[in-house]
């Protein structure tokens, strides 16, 4: 994690630039994950015109930032126990906030007066805001009005796409349970049809059973009328045969005698 540049600025009750040192340490150790971080304590020197900037690591609920302010003039000495927030730009020492130095948490106002902080516009209090957690930040009240009047402007138009999208949502619903209805009719006289056309085709093939049943009686009764016929044939053959041989022994002379006498006369 970057370090957060921190400015300090002094000046004693005339308004003049306080020079002298400062000493920085934190309080525990600073846990970053399964590593203890050791950040070591120094000193900072106050330039000619009583400032300095110091970059120190942000802190988190593991770990602060002990500042002894003058801590060899017995009259000016102070002691600040602060949070340090991560920010690109630069923090002024005076908008940190304080913490407890045991638990760590912001501390009670002990009767500090309360200080806020003045921003020209939303961008810049909201930059001062997050560089300067725990501070009250004030712009001017135009500026909050247009961006609120932004923001409702904004959900209204959200709100109206959310209402148009469920309506689309809605009708897809309503076109895909159409299209379910339709495919299930679909399905049904589907089967509704091979049914019948089973049901045709068991009558077809009933009708060529009972067809193939017919021909094969058919052929049975045809088979005992040509066989009678043979056979009736057959005993108009025998007795005309009977017949034939009976006509040729009556024409047929029994003796010379009866020639004879026949000439005779």
């Amino acid at each position: 994690m970057a370090a957060t540049n921190v400015h300090f600025s002094f000046k004693n009750a005339q308004g003049r630039p306080k020079t002298g040192t400062l000493h920085v340490a934190p309080v525990r150790r600073h846990i970053s994950g399964s590593t203890v971080v050791v950040l070591g304590g120094f000193d900072v020197a106050l330039g000619s015109d009583g400032t300095a900037t110091v970059q120190l690591e942000p802190t988190d609920n593991t770990f602060a930032w002990l500042v002894r302010e003058f801590p060899d003039d017995t009259d000016s000495a102070f002691e600040r126990v602060v949070q340090v927030p991560a920010s690109s730009s630069t923090v002024e020492y005076t908008s940190l906030v304080d913490v407890d130095k045991d638990a760590l948490t912001p501390a009670l106002n002990t009767g500090a007066a309360l200080t806020y902080l003045l921003a020209s516009s939303l961008q810049e209090a909201q930059a001062m805001s997050a560089a300067n957690p725990g501070q009250m930040v004030f712009y001017p009240e135009g500026q909050a009005k247009t961006v609120a009047s932004q923001i409702l402007e904004d959900l209204t138009g959200a709100r109206a796409v959310v209402e148009a999208q469920s309506a689309v949502a809605a009708q897809a619903a309503n076109a895909a349970q159409a299209a379910s209805v339709q495919a299930a009719d679909a399905v049904q006289a589907v089967s509704e049809q091979t049914a019948q056309v089973s049901a045709n085709a068991a009558a077809v093939q009933s009708v060529a059973d009972s067809i193939s049943e017919s021909k094969t009686v058919v052929e049975s009764h045809a088979s005992e009328a040509l066989t009678a016929i043979d056979e009736a044939v057959k005993q108009v053959r025998d007795k005309a045969s009977d017949v034939s041989g009976e006509d040729r022994t009556d024409t047929m002379p029994t003796d010379s005698t009866d020639s004879a006498s026949s000439q005779e006369v």
